[in-house]
């Protein structure tokens, strides 16, 4: 496959490609992290550059990754190892407060872009107007996720929010299903399934109420007497606040509880070569037979997806959002 590297610093623009040493890698997710590219380029003594500098990868004619240089690591070889993120960095980095009233996710993402001067692109309708909401020394990024995530909440769609080269974009769920179909037949190398209790999983939950800071007591509790004898007691502790009703109470813990009461799965295929369309929010159909003790066949959504290029071969590893 072809690709080209391009890093611009000031009026120079410098095309790196055949200074390339190893692979490149570039990965996104659909969690609060920004795009990430990593690379290795020979140092010739005429292609200068430095933290801060613009940096595009195109894969054909696809401008697959556009950041900023934040980070070099030089060896006594003269080869720099290159680290690069999205506009998603600076939304992670920068905090502010924002009060506002009848604004949809959508016109958020705007509203924020134009005030820190970020690029946007497609920017879909959330169709949701959020009544009112006050975010104070939260990052820019956590506001508009929370937004998206009561916007799902309140209307039942999903939306993915993404920086697509160089562009801040966001897209509904059902907008981003593509053709691609993965099976065991050679489209997949190899992949690897974990089930796992370990992290962030608890089949109890304790809320505690705090009138003054020196006392407290047990307002409310829920569990799950099959998954305690399964895997021990795991229960998850939370303070709320005094002035919650039972109601309140009730509503949270058993909201906390369907939500971590589970076996975390995680698939992740590995090595699939030539789909250089995907990123992740995109659903794909993935077909399985026994995986473990389920056989996987329907249309799953790619959390994390980080692509590979080296010697003029591409390869990807994708996450698979295993649906609860």
């Amino acid at each position: 496959m072809n690709i080209k590297l391009l890093i611009e610093n000031k009026t120079n623009v410098y095309d790196v490609t055949n200074l390339l040493e190893g692979e490149v890698t570039i990965e996104n997710s659909i969690d609060s992290s920004a795009g990430k590219m990593v690379c290795s380029i020979i140092r010739d003594g005429t292609a200068e550059f430095i933290e801060g500098n613009k940096i595009q990868f195109f894969a054909g004619e696809k401008l697959l990754f556009s950041g900023w240089i934040m980070k070099k690591s030089r060896t006594a070889e003269q080869i720099i190892t290159v680290t690069a993120y999205d506009q998603f960095f600076y939304m992670i980095q920068n905090k502010d407060t924002y009060v506002y009233y009848n604004k949809k996710a959508s016109e958020l993402i705007e509203m924020i872009a134009g005030d820190y001067g970020l690029e946007t692109g497609e920017i879909c309708d959330s169709v949701w107007q959020i009544p009112q909401r006050i975010e104070e020394g939260q990052t820019l990024l956590d506001m508009i996720l929370t937004a998206l995530d009561l916007t799902q909440k309140e209307i039942g769609r999903e939306y993915f929010f993404y920086d697509e080269g160089g562009r801040l974009t966001l897209k509904e769920k059902k907008d981003m299903i593509t053709d691609v179909v993965l099976q065991c037949d050679g489209s997949i190398e190899d992949f690897l399934y974990t089930t796992d209790i370990s992290e962030n999983t608890y089949n109890g939950v304790q809320l505690f109420q705090a009138g003054r800071l020196e006392t407290e007591r047990l307002s409310y509790g829920v569990e799950r007497a099959e998954e305690i004898k399964n895997w021990g007691r795991l229960f998850y502790y939370q303070r709320v606040d005094h002035r919650l009703t039972q109601y309140d109470l009730k509503s949270i813990a058993d909201t906390l509880l369907a939500e971590k009461c589970r076996v975390k799965k995680i698939l992740v295929l590995k090595q699939m070569a030539g789909e250089v369309i995907l990123r992740a929010g995109n659903s794909i159909m993935v077909e399985i037979p026994k995986l473990a003790e389920i056989s996987l066949k329907g249309m799953f959504v790619v959390e994390r997806c980080i692509h590979r290029f080296e010697n003029g071969s591409h390869k990807a590893d994708l996450w698979i959002r295993m649906e609860q």
